[in-house]
């Protein structure tokens, strides 16, 4: 895939971002995403723990090279930040979401089996059988989609009639085609040492080194995003015209309309009691107290 396609706004298309830093923020604000997929024609929707991580990787042949840009349009209806190519030197700067858990989850169970169909269809190509694997060159061996989600709600937008109350909000959505991570260790440790990473910020530094028992139990997805939407609203509510004469008349005293910010708030921490001797760090300190800091700031800013 070249380019990412925009899952364009049907409506308040004025709120509307379609590129991957707008997305990532709201990915890495979030500490849980829900995932949606089919399973056995039946819609299914999880809560999971989501990295959205943009790499570097080789451009396909024959793609056009235009320089990398951070925060600007890149040449689809203003989407930018994956697929884009560093000029001259065959070099992608491409967006996917890493999704994690046990191997008998029913989402990782779905894409090792799709994995292992298409594998066992591109062994029938190869030995020139197609054993209804495939027919006339088109694959049936269809991969996982999925739907991903990431919500933030930053205030409760209250105003003087019932259908005037609303949220401010900021929300990614994105659908993606789901693939194994097979093979590489060392690179499904970094991925794992990342999502610990994104819970708490250097976690990873201050604590025992990953088990290799655990990692063996660890199954990893990676969605290649096919196409994604930002959406987020801000400020005070809109007061909508009324007929005094139809919809009776105005309470008394007026309705009070405004925004109540609203932001997660992290406590302080609660000891476990599972290792004798040790101490809150600084690091986790900092984080609380930075992350509770900016989630406030933001739900106040949005709210005028």
């Amino acid at each position: 895939m070249s380019k990412l396609e925009p899952a364009t706004l049907r409506r308040y298309q004025e709120r509307g971002l379609y590129d991957i830093p707008s997305a990532k923020k709201v990915f890495d604000d979030s500490f849980i995403v829900h995932v949606s997929y089919i399973d056995d024609g039946l819609p299914a929707c999880q809560p999971m723990l989501a990295l959205l991580r943009e790499e570097w990787e080789d451009a396909e042949e024959g793609e056009e090279h235009a320089p990398v840009t951070d925060g600007e349009t890149n040449g689809v209806n203003g989407v930018n930040g994956v697929n884009s190519t560093e000029a001259g030197h065959g070099r992608r700067k491409t967006a996917y979401v890493y999704l994690h858990g046990h191997p008998t989850t029913r989402l990782m169970e779905l894409v090792k089996k799709a994995s292992k169909a298409a594998e066992a269809e591109e062994e029938a190509k190869t030995n020139g059988q197609t054993n209804g694997h495939a027919t006339n060159g088109h694959s049936t061996a269809e991969p996982v989609k999925v739907c991903i989600t990431a919500t933030k709600v930053d205030g409760l937008v209250l105003s003087s009639a019932p259908n005037g109350h609303s949220f401010n909000y900021r929300s990614a959505m994105l659908h993606g085609t789901c693939e194994p991570v097979k093979g590489n260790k060392e690179f499904k440790k970094q991925i794992m040492t990342e999502v610990t990473n994104k819970i708490v910020p250097n976690r990873t530094a201050e604590v025992n080194p990953m088990a290799s028992i655990v990692t063996s139990m660890v199954y990893i997805v990676r969605v290649r995003i096919d196409r994604l939407s930002v959406k987020a609203r801000t400020g005070v509510p809109g007061i909508q015209p009324r007929n005094v004469e139809v919809d009776g008349p105005n309470v008394e005293p007026p309705a009070w309309a405004g925004v109540v910010p609203l932001w997660e708030q992290l406590g302080e921490p609660v000891d476990a009691g599972l290792t004798p001797g040790a101490s809150v760090s600084e690091n986790l300190k900092n984080f609380i107290a930075e992350r509770n800091a900016k989630h406030a700031a933001h739900a106040k800013k949005v709210a005028k």
